[in-house]
């Protein structure tokens, strides 16, 4: 599983909002999130990720969430699914890569 705040971390700040709102899309196609405004959106991302723990793709961690990587939209579930959750170069020592 992926810890929320380290993956959003893990995204330059100026791709967050379309990271966000391809949550959204994924998650709640019914509210159009290409034309809600940011802070909208925000409130949707959190309301849905405690829709996900009762669905069991996700948890919650000590004040966070903890999301499994079938929970997120591409490309970003392809670019941290399989590095434990980070962005991480192959020099890392990571065993996965």
């Amino acid at each position: 599983m992926l810890l929320w705040s380290e993956l959003e971390a893990a995204i330059p700040l100026d791709e967050l909002p379309a990271f966000h709102r391809a949550f959204l899309d994924m998650h709640r196609p019914e509210l159009g999130a290409q034309a809600l405004p940011l802070r909208r959106v925000q409130q949707y991302v959190s309301q849905t990720l405690r829709t996900l723990v009762g669905r069991g793709l996700a948890e919650v961690a000590e004040g966070d969430f903890k999301v499994l990587p079938e929970a997120l939209p591409e490309p970003y579930r392809s670019r941290f699914a399989w590095s434990g959750g980070y962005d991480l170069p192959p020099s890392s020592g990571n065993p996965l890569i």
